[in-house]
């Protein structure tokens, strides 16, 4: 499939925004209606990448292209501020590279950017899943079967690594979690594969009045009656049944408000820009939203509440895709944030691929 899918790229604009929304100074004027985005903030942004996921390339190929879009912005972008903080002579420079490669939340500056590390772990953990089960052909009762067995897993040791004391001779030290987050890597890859096994539903998909309201109902009574609740970076998956149906139910209604949006053309048409600016967005919100804030409240001698802080969360979503405006035009930006080209025998391989993947139905 050459041709974008709108409603699609939409709902990546919507995830990008609630996880910047997340990140702002807004949380502390609604961190409950904030928090209660949590149950599918970050399952969804694994849902939508899984929907056009694919095995039809080689092991190499498939590495090759993974690790272009997604490691090479991240260790670029956090060895470039390791730089600087070299130039600065700033402490713990040791244990700042040792968090770059270690590669999650808890090891980084830039927090959101653990998704980046993870993400390529899910791509690998999803593919080989994919190429030595065949499970593409199987039936919906094994696909079913499958990813409840990988959330139920996964759920059970979301915790196991996180903070774990570790005694060594003559020291202890405490994980942060795997490298990668991959004590995530089973919860994360069960919503991907739903993505990609419910890829013609979502590429084709149409609200349901009634499926939308009963989302919508069960979706407030578990944030009002229960104590439900994700938040991955955190390793926090509490009532994990409760959770996953309210991160379902979530996720139906970002798909019903993205089909509605792509319906109107000022709205599609933001959306849309900061769908496609979605990685610009992961790797610079954070950054721009505090320094946005700090410098408005340098300005005033008091607190700019509210407005400061909106005015701050809106910074730090239109500047990424400036950025992205000029690293479309700029060589060595474009190197390190956009995918290389392939070269020819690549390019072969993936007019070969297209053409098996336009066989099988898959992209």
């Amino acid at each position: 499939m050459t041709n974008r899918v709108g409603h699609i790229d939409i709902a990546k604009g919507v995830s990008i925004i609630l996880v910047a929304l997340f990140h702002s100074n807004l949380y502390y004027f609604a961190p409950n209606f904030i928090d209660s985005m949590g149950l599918f903030r970050m399952p969804l942004f694994f849902f939508l990448s899984g929907v056009f996921f694919s095995t039809v390339v080689d092991v190499r190929t498939f590495l090759w292209k993974k690790s272009d879009a997604l490691l090479k912005p991240y260790f670029a972008t956090l060895l470039t501020l390791f730089f600087i903080s070299v130039i600065f002579k700033e402490d713990h420079l040791t244990s700042q590279l040792k968090g770059i490669i270690y590669g999650n939340g808890d090891t980084i500056r830039w927090v959101p950017m653990w998704f980046l590390t993870h993400l390529f772990a899910v791509y690998c953990f999803t593919y080989f899943i994919f190429r030595f089960t065949g499970i593409r052909d199987k039936g919906a009762f094994y696909k079913l079967s499958v990813v409840a067995i990988l959330m139920l897993i996964g759920t059970q040791w979301v915790t196991a690594f996180w903070q774990l004391k570790i005694v060594l001779p003559g020291k202890e030290i405490t994980l942060p979690g795997l490298p990668f987050s991959l004590d995530l890597v089973f919860i994360s890859s069960s919503f991907f594969m739903m993505g990609a096994f419910l890829r013609k539903m979502v590429i084709d998909f149409r609200p349901n009045v009634q499926i939308l309201l009963v989302s919508v109902l069960v979706f407030v009574a578990i944030q009002l009656l229960t104590d439900a609740r994700i938040g991955l970076n955190n390793r926090i998956y509490i009532n994990p049944l409760l959770a996953t149906t309210g991160a379902i139910c979530g996720i139906y209604f970002v798909m019903v408000a993205s089909f509605y949006i792509n319906k109107t053309i000022i709205l599609r048409n933001i959306f849309l820009t900061f769908g496609q600016a979605s990685l610009f967005i992961l790797i610079f919100h954070y950054s721009i939203q505090a320094m946005a804030y700090n410098y408005f409240s340098g300005l005033v001698d008091y607190d700019l509440g509210f407005w400061g802080a909106i005015s701050a969360f809106l910074i730090s979503i239109v500047t990424p895709v400036l950025i992205m405006a000029v690293a479309t035009r700029n060589k060595v930006l474009s190197f390190i944030y956009l995918p290389l080209k392939p070269d020819k025998h690549l390019q072969v391989d993936a007019l070969r691929c297209a053409d098996e993947a336009q066989k099988q139905g898959v992209d």
